[in-house]
């Protein structure tokens, strides 16, 4: 199987410098296109200067561990998924791990009530969106903790 960086069963691509130049300049182009960012804009985030952002990106330069690690704390966990596929792993959150299958229903259900509400006159704007963040946020990780559990089995099953 590829790695993509989004599953936790890829298999490790080859670790060295080039692979990690690699994986540290998908994130800060990712970053530039999605958040609109320039690399002064990312690097006053960072800590870091924009020389430093822009060697990365253009893979001339590495980022330290403090900086990679801010870019997770920063703009999200899942951001850091190109470096951690190179290991065949996938950063989460503590609070990703599910601990108790009584919590799945109410997560589910927060995220059905939400769509039914939302898709009341058949479209979803950002102000419903907003309004139901919380909503979507924990049914997002109830699903979440149900794929890793799925991702799981199935290794175990295929072992």
């Amino acid at each position: 199987m590829p790695n993509d960086g989004n599953t936790v069963l890829s298999v490790p691509v080859a670790l060295h410098q080039t692979s990690y130049r690699n994986a540290v300049a998908a994130i800060i182009n990712a970053l530039k296109a999605e958040c609109g960012e320039s690399d002064q804009d990312i690097a006053d985030r960072l800590g870091t200067s924009a020389t430093t952002i822009n060697n990365a990106s253009n893979k001339r330069g590495d980022l330290n561990a403090v900086t990679l690690l801010r870019i997770g704390k920063e703009y999200g966990l899942h951001r850091l998924g190109p470096v951690m596929g190179l290991i065949g792993g996938k950063a989460a959150p503590v609070s990703a791990i599910c601990t108790s299958d009584a919590d799945l229903p109410i997560g589910a259900a927060r995220g059905q009530l939400f769509l039914a509400k939302a898709l009341n006159d058949q479209r979803i704007d950002d102000d419903e969106i907003l309004l139901g963040g919380e909503d979507i946020e924990a049914a997002y990780q109830t699903f979440g903790n149900l794929k890793w559990r799925l991702d799981g089995a199935r290794a175990r099953r295929a072992s």
